[in-house]
């Protein structure tokens, strides 16, 4: 029973019983980082080109913070949640390929905006096409290498969130500086754009070509069992549960008027407050992305708690998945809106060019950041050995030490003392994602694994991109300093203390013949 158990939750082995990784898996862990480069490198890209971006547009830090972050996030939450179980059922290989030339495509189109709404709809498309990356290459990586890697995998595969956020900062540095020089040896009548617009098409094309050799990747074996519908049948069931209004016809199918009435209510509440907080604060595109965001994730939860109650009782409805994921937004929330506004607040507030201030803060995510996430994730596989808590105590170092960095980073009067304190700040704070990639597949069943990485993923990234920008941007706007907005992000902390350390005193207990026997009883069979 024991062996069954550790089996069935994925414990000892990849998902098809690999023990040892092939030269294979080493090119399809590759190919998968580069398209998390381009993932990163197209979604922060922002950051540094804000000023060049706020200057043409007229944009207040408020609307600057929504463009940041809440604008990518909304309807990727949306999205990426259905998309887990779509990642779990058909071609996973297609499936990011497909999301790649999107969100490539919409970085693009980006370059054409004209106005805060014009960029906001092709950032929300981003978001849109990115939703297939985490929950597809999670799932991937999990099959092709065995289980004894995976913190060390995800770690590495994580690093290159930093080298696509660095990358940004570097190339979108040398872009705004040096377009006008640049521009000449590119065709056509390059020199009329703009720099910002020019960087987003010379970082939104090459994806393209990235996702066809991505689309030929080989799918790696996973169980028969794993297609249960027609993939048209699935594609709509899923999305249906996600997408307004059409999640109540869904509601209404699988939990009858009690689950529609229920969910009305809710819905009810939710607009007297999103109406209420967008009339205080004028914020309104902020506040009915954050609303619909928020609709969609609660109603897809409601609906997967009836039609897979398994699923939902290993994550939805499990106190320590819940805590271990409420805790990292939290965190994200500090540490994360730090580094998205980084670059603009150096850009304002110290002496540099925007390619000197770009390639410093790059080199440094990439020096700093990257080397961080890895070592997190080896440290993470060497101490789970001795206490499953490991990865909750590496989030909690992740998120003291950056409080009193926080301090030094803006206390800075030179780039190079700024990039100093960004270096540490960086290095502790973001040891800890393999960590956490790690624990999301050890608290779920094999065949949960992409649904799990999308939940944990998408529903962090919602609460931390949608309200941690627009903290910072509107208490800049309101007090005229964007060093106060910053500083107000250390509202965030206590929450993420109190829900991690929740979550480790839970994560004791969770061993895979508990998770098993808390999946059949919600009717897990086999």
């Amino acid at each position: 029973m024991a062996t069954q158990a550790r089996n069935a939750a994925g414990v000892g082995t990849g998902q098809g019983g690999i023990q040892r990784a092939t030269p294979y898996a080493y090119y399809a862990l590759f190919l998968l980082i580069l398209a998390n480069l381009f993932n990163y490198l197209d979604r922060q890209i922002v950051s540094i080109l804000a000023p060049a971006i706020q200057a043409e547009l007229h944009l207040t830090d408020t609307q600057l913070g929504f463009l940041l972050g809440t604008a990518f996030s909304v309807l990727y939450g949306v999205l990426g949640i259905p998309m887990g179980r779509i990642a779990d059922a058909l071609s996973r290989t297609r499936l990011m390929a497909f999301g790649l030339a999107l969100w490539s495509a919409m970085t693009a189109v980006g370059a054409g905006a004209t106005s805060f709404f014009g960029l906001g709809v092709a950032r929300i498309g981003v978001g849109v096409g990115e939703a297939t990356a985490s929950p597809v290459a999670h799932s991937l990586l999990c099959d092709y290498f065995p289980a004894r890697n995976r913190a060390a995998v995800l770690g590495t595969y994580l690093a290159s969130v930093h080298l696509g956020i660095g990358g940004s900062l570097v190339l979108g540095g040398l872009l705004i500086q040096n377009w006008s020089q640049w521009c000449h040896s590119f065709p056509g009548n390059a020199c009329s754009l703009s720099n910002w617009r020019a960087s987003f098409l010379i970082v939104g094309i090459p994806g393209l070509l990235l996702a066809i050799l991505i689309a030929f990747l080989r799918e790696p074996p996973r169980p028969a069992a794993h297609v249960a519908v027609p993939a048209r049948t699935l594609i709509l069931n899923e999305l249906s549960a996600a997408i307004p209004p059409f999640t109540l016809f869904t509601l209404a199918r699988v939990g009858g008027q009690h689950a529609v009435k229920a969910n009305l209510a809710f819905l009810a509440v939710l607009t007297i407050t999103v109406v209420g907080l967008a009339s205080v604060t004028g914020d309104w595109a902020q506040w009915i992305a954050v609303g619909i965001g928020g609709y969609s994730i609660t109603t897809w939860a409601q609906v997967l708690r009836h039609v897979d109650r398994p699923l939902y009782a290993l994550t939805f409805g499990c106190p320590t998945f819940m805590f271990s994921m409420l805790g990292g937004a939290f965190l994200t929330c500090f540490v994360g809106t730090v580094s998205t506004w980084a670059a603009p607040y150096a850009m304002r507030t110290l002496p540099g060019t925007a390619g000197q201030i770009g390639i410093a803060l790059g080199l440094a995510q990439l020096g700093s950041a990257a080397v961080s996430v890895i070592v997190g994730g080896f440290l993470s596989d060497w101490w789970k050995r001795r206490d499953r808590r490991a990865p909750i105590w590496i989030a909690l170092v992740a998120l003291a030490v950056p409080v009193p960095m926080l301090f030094v980073l803006l206390s800075a009067t030179t780039l190079g003392g700024f990039i100093a304190a960004f270096c540490v700040l960086t290095f502790f704070s973001m040891s800890w994602p393999g960590a956490f990639a790690g624990l999301v597949q050890d608290l779920v069943l094999v065949r949960m694994r992409g649904a799990a990485a999308a939940i944990f993923t998408l529903v962090m990234i919602v609460i931390s991109s949608g309200f941690g920008p627009y903290w910072a941007g509107k208490i800049s706007t309101m007090t005229g300093s964007l060093t106060t907005g910053l500083y107000g992000l250390l509202a965030f902390v206590p929450l993420a203390a109190a829900m991690l350390i929740m979550a480790a005193r839970r994560i004791g207990r969770e061993t895979p013949e508990v998770r098993v026997a808390r999946a059949t009883a919600a009717g897990e069979i086999g």
